[in-house]
């Protein structure tokens, strides 16, 4: 189960129209209580419609909703004032059948930059008010919900994890899709999160931030910033309407970690013709700037990011991201590296290449560890290798 786990939210999924293909397109996920919502979005000045949207109801809300639906198969970026009103228009038709505040609908999209959502109103109508008949609290109407935000995800990322606050058990739930244009500062995905939990929309905004720093905002595909980036939560306090104790509060956010954790983990590992997990760790910077710098360097590379799809020890490509980083303070020759473990540079010079780092290579996870000697502060990413397939996928994502 994914947000389904949490009491009081019931979901759905569907084909409304918006693909082609005829796969599921329009998700729905409806709190029975109004809840307290918080949110984290892209930072891309081309910001999608939904995006806005969403930043202006939690405004003007003072943090609260009863529902958000998403759809896939069209960004609804760089759509003007059209696709603005195609968004609004959407969820003027899911509060009307819900019979909730418009407001307190936030609306998501993934797909294409450029293109319109293109549902007419009686299509819209008539989706919305299956996907309303269909919504159900089991793990399947979760799962439902997921697939049909996916994109060129091959298959549905669900996450749960369980707090107690006293005698009470708590929920947190999430979904998530995303394998290409990914990177930190959120990504490519649609992440949306429920929790039975009573939480301040104050205390739930600032648990979300501190959530998605070590998880969302560490993972990388292929270094691109998305127009689209959207992780919602909801707590609707239907578990307990009593607000969490202060080592309750501890434990939701250790919750909301592990659920975004999980998501982000799932989501690089199904990273577009990706075939294998790379970590990059980075430590000894000046600046926590800089430990960023630094591991977005490596980590972003497409020369190291071939190299370990290829099992080449060319760490040769590690130094020259490093080296290339004219804002990153550090001494070539204090610098070292390891890979799987073992060393490949030291000093600010390539190890002879072992046979048991060759075998490292192998690996389903490879690490690679960085220390600057620079200073105290550290950085790590979660990438993946970059193949033939992304190419191909990316190649012919419009056709």
């Amino acid at each position: 189960m994914s947000v389904t786990a949490a009491k009081g939210y019931l979901a759905s999924g569907l084909h409304a129209g918006i693909k082609k293909s005829g796969k599921p397109d329009l998700a729905l996920i409806v709190s029975a209580r109004l809840a307290s919502a918080a949110g984290v979005f892209t930072v891309n000045r081309f910001r999608a419609a939904p995006v806005g949207i969403c930043q202006e109801r939690l405004r003007a809300s003072g943090g609260r909703a009863r529902a958000i639906l998403a759809t896939s198969g069209s960004a609804n970026a760089m759509t003007g004032e059209a696709g603005r009103r195609d968004a609004i228009e959407l969820s003027r038709v899911a509060a009307q059948e819900l019979r909730v505040e418009e407001h307190h609908v936030l609306v998501a999209s993934t797909g294409a930059i450029g293109t319109r959502i293109r549902l007419s109103l009686e299509s819209a109508k008539k989706a919305i008010h299956i996907a309303s008949g269909n919504m159900g609290c089991t793990a399947n109407s979760g799962l439902a919900a997921a697939r049909a935000i996916m994109t060129t995800d091959t298959r549905a990322k669900q996450a749960v994890a369980r707090f107690c606050d006293g005698a009470t058990k708590f929920a947190v739930g999430g979904m998530a899709k995303g394998v290409g244009m990914v990177a930190p500062k959120m990504a490519t995905v649609l992440v949306f999160v429920t929790t039975d939990a009573e939480v301040s929309p104050q205390k739930l905004q600032a648990a979300l931030i501190g959530a998605v720093g070590p998880t969302l905002n560490s993972i990388s595909v292929d270094g691109q910033m998305s127009t689209n980036d959207t992780c919602i939560i909801l707590a609707n306090g239907a578990a307990s309407t009593r607000p969490l104790s202060s080592s309750g509060y501890g434990k939701f956010a250790v919750a909301l970690k592990e659920v975004l954790g999980s998501l982000s983990r799932q989501l690089v590992s199904d990273g577009e013709g990706a075939t294998r997990l790379i970590e990059v760790a980075v430590r000894g910077a000046r600046t926590p700037a800089e430990a960023r710098m630094a591991v977005r360097a490596v980590g972003d590379s497409m020369l190291v990011k071939t190299a370990i799809y290829g099992r080449q020890a060319n760490w040769g490509r590690i130094a020259q991201a490093l080296g290339a980083c004219e804002e990153l303070h550090f001494i070539p020759e204090r610098v070292s590296v390891k890979v799987g473990g073992y060393a490949a540079i030291r000093g600010g010079l390539l190890v002879p290449v072992s046979s048991a780092i060759q075998r490292a290579l192998n690996a389903g996870l490879v690490r690679i560890e960085i220390d600057l000697k620079a200073g105290r502060h550290i950085a790590e990413v979660l990438t993946c290798d970059l193949t033939e397939g992304y190419i191909k996928e990316n190649a012919g994502y419009l056709s």
